[in-house]
């Protein structure tokens, strides 16, 4: 005992890491018990809670009247919520242009011609007189129409795009300086039933019912500054046809941000000559924007109309 007291005095920093290693051993020691403990625990929670989870996916529900009035509480609750909605997705009609549709059959393809050859016309002035630039050729992406007469069957369907492509075209040629550079509709391939059932595989007369139509799908692309697309992509979300953002690319004119020391721009004076306040700097700089944008106009007819009109034109069996 007294060699190792002398030990102790003799070598005082060996004996204090001697005496804080073991200290360390036991804290470490204590929090390692700690540890495992409480991973046992856990572990032993989750398996309870994984076979109770197995149990329940398994069971079916007891065949109880409370259970009968549940389920059918929940289906009546989501099928009222789901005509709800339906019916306040159905005010998204898109009218005919000109109102071709109330034309007689054989008079519809000539007068769908005219409308679209004087909207064409329309939109051109309309383009010059605020100082936008149209594509080369631009026909409101109906080109091959200009000297073609579409069939009976097609133009009611052309008159709803025509519709859509001319409040577009309108809203893009509003805008000063604004250079589009291409304004079509996308080639949109038909599936025949046929085919569709064997890529579903569903038989070949199960068709679908869907509560929406796809009447028309956009391809635009343009250059602008920041306030002109902030405004059209506003005028897109609160327009009264429903429209859908499939793609948006958006790309700066120039490639380098405006460095830090740039002073910050001066707004242009007002008419009366005073200088406004710049409250709102702006952050990106002065650069242009290279949009291309990709939409799809839907619209929700009325499921029930539809099935009275297919009873109505459905010949009777004799």
């Amino acid at each position: 005992m007294n060699k190792i007291t002398t030990w102790f005095v003799n070598n005082k920093l060996a004996a204090s890491l001697l005496a804080t290693l073991i200290l360390g051993t036991l804290i470490l020691g204590f929090l390692a018990y700690q540890a495992w403990d409480g991973y046992g625990t856990a572990s032993a929670d989750y398996t309870s809670k994984a076979a109770q989870l197995l149990k329940f996916s398994q069971d079916k529900p007891f065949p109880s009247q409370d259970n009968l009035a549940k389920l059918d509480s929940t289906i009546s609750t989501e099928q009222s919520q789901l005509a709800s909605l339906i019916k306040d997705l159905q005010k998204y009609r898109i009218p005919s242009f000109a109102d071709i549709a109330a034309a007689k059959p054989q008079d519809r393809p000539q007068r769908f011609q005219d409308a679209l050859r004087n909207e064409v016309t329309r939109i051109k002035a309309l383009a010059s007189a605020s100082g936008a630039t149209l594509p080369l050729g631009f026909y409101l992406g109906l080109d091959e129409y200009e000297n073609r007469l579409p069939s009976q069957d097609d133009v009611q369907l052309l008159a709803k795009q025509l519709t859509i492509l001319s409040w577009l075209a309108e809203l893009l040629a509003n805008h000063k300086d604004l250079i589009i550079s291409e304004f079509s509709r996308p080639v949109v391939e038909t599936v025949s039933k046929k085919d569709l059932a064997k890529k579903t595989s569903l038989p070949a007369t199960t068709k679908a019912s869907l509560p929406y139509e796809s009447s028309c799908g956009i391809k635009i692309s343009f250059r602008s500054n920041q306030g002109s697309f902030r405004e059209i992509i506003n005028a897109i979300s609160t327009a009264s046809y429903f429209l859908i953002i499939d793609q948006l690319l958006i790309q700066n004119t120039s490639g380098e941000p405006p460095r830090r020391d740039t002073p910050p721009p001066v707004a242009p004076p007002t008419p009366d000559g005073s200088t406004p306040v710049q409250r709102l700097p702006i952050i990106v700089g002065r650069e242009l924007l290279d949009i291309s944008l990709k939409l799809r106009a839907f619209e929700f007819p009325d499921q029930g109309a539809s099935a009275d009109s297919n009873l109505q034109t459905k010949p009777s069996d004799k």
